[in-house]
């Protein structure tokens, strides 16, 4: 029986991210993280770790079975629970306009029945995919019977294109980008650096494709046991990030686009249809 005046324990939550967390990509769960822990100091703490806590591969599972009480995954790393799930990658729609029109409250229910799951936000919107490779481009016929480091969401695109893909993590691919392995990547403008594939990419193909969507989810057995004054400290750091990430976004896209040309890193330009063959 607790004493007259007694403070309750603070909540200790684990989340977890499927990319290593010092990347650009895991910047704005970091800053959601930290705004709970600060904000919530005495209710509750997250601790968040990377894949190195649980594969990136396996914290969709650890999600919907309450291993992790959060996880920010894309959607291609739950296709399998979700199969519909890469609507939101594919789709030129912005989040915006998604929760306008309904298509965002679709895919929370989707995620809730399916993965057992609250979506919280997602971030990542309107920044695209691009082919990077280590050779100059003089047309996109250049491109046929390359090897790239893929994702499942563009395999069919690439191979549409000639291109070999090969689903790597991203964790080896400077390796197979050193060895001669692939010959180039299918990544988001943003991150090329960070990884120090720059050191072996030539070639931007402008413009890009599809669209980045990377969900926050809370597992729904653990947001039913928070109380009203655990639930308004993840509500208000929710409502503080989606604030800030049009100015992270800008940020972001100058950073980039600065250490690219550094880099010295060219742009190819394949034309206004080119996104559209995506699709």
């Amino acid at each position: 029986i607790a004493l007259p005046g007694a403070a309750m324990a603070e909540k200790k939550l684990r989340a977890g991210i499927w990319l290593p967390t010092q990347l650009v990509w895991a910047e704005p769960t970091k800053m959601f993280v930290d705004r709970v822990n600060e904000t919530g100091k005495g209710v509750i703490q997250i601790t968040l770790t990377g894949p190195e806590g649980i594969p990136g591969g396996e914290q969709a599972n650890a999600l919907r079975s309450g291993i992790l009480d959060m996880a920010t995954l894309p959607p291609g790393l739950y296709k399998k629970e979700v199969p519909l799930a890469n609507a939101q990658d594919i789709s030129n729609i912005s989040v915006k306009e998604q929760k306008e029109n309904g298509a965002y409250a679709m895919i929370s229910d989707m995620i809730s029945e399916q993965l057992g799951a609250k979506l919280l936000t997602t971030y990542g919107d309107g920044t695209p995919f691009h082919i990077y490779v280590t050779k100059e481009l003089t047309s996109l016929d250049d491109l046929k019977g390359l090897r790239l480091r893929s994702s499942s969401i563009y395999n069919d695109f690439f191979e549409s294109l000639g291109i070999s893909p090969t689903n790597i993590p991203a964790g080896d691919t400077y390796t197979a980008l050193e060895r001669g392995v692939v010959e180039g990547v299918g990544w988001p403008y943003w991150g090329v650096g960070d990884l120090g594939w720059d050191k072996f990419i030539k070639t931007r193909v402008e413009p890009g494709y599809y669209n980045v969507a990377i969900n926050i989810m809370f597992n729904n057995d653990s947001w039913a046991a928070l109380t009203d004054e655990e639930r308004k400290v993840i509500d208000d750091a929710t409502a503080w990030l989606e604030a800030e990430l049009p100015a992270f976004v800008a940020e972001k896209d100058a950073a980039n686009l600065a250490a690219q040309n550094e880099a010295g890193i060219v742009a190819f330009d394949a034309g206004p249809d080119f996104a559209r063959t995506a699709e």
